[in-house]
């Protein structure tokens, strides 16, 4: 899919006044490591409470979060830049219509580079994320961070 049918089927999801940048396919780098579950993770003990002077602090990582909706090579995403945000787009079931399913202001991007078919994302809270894409197609997104 070129970048002109991108742009029209990522316009539909856009603000008013929001300017499209670039989008390009994307999907997982690596399949992820098989989980080790440890002792400590096994212990009933685990669920006690935590100290009263540990403050609760969800994840804020952006690329952990832009991960969780990346799929396989065989069900790939559109990662789309705009003037505000940055988006990934996947298909509806049973549809080929598009719906947002992760997105970050834009200025939380920081870089963006690639090489040999993959696309590292590095973020203003310190995290990076490595994806697959189209290596031939990565230019006008690259441009546009």
């Amino acid at each position: 899919m070129s970048t002109g049918e991108h742009e029209e089927r990522v316009r539909a999801h856009l603000q008013t006044g929001e300017v499209f940048g670039a989008a390009v396919w994307v999907s997982r780098a690596d399949e992820q490591p098989p989980m080790e579950i440890t002792r400590s993770e096994l212990s009933p003990l685990r669920f006690r409470r935590r100290p009263r002077d540990m403050p609760y602090r969800p994840p804020v990582e952006l690329a952990a979060g832009l991960e969780e909706h990346v799929r396989l090579v065989s069900e790939p995403r559109i990662l789309a830049v705009t003037d505000r945000r940055l988006l990934v787009l996947a298909k509806r079931a049973f549809s080929s219509a598009l719906r947002v399913r992760w997105e970050c202001p834009r200025d939380r991007l920081t870089a963006a580079a690639e090489q040999g078919g993959r696309l590292r994302l590095d973020f203003a809270d310190g995290s990076t994320l490595t994806l697959l894409t189209p290596s031939a197609q990565v230019r006008p997104f690259l441009d546009q961070v």
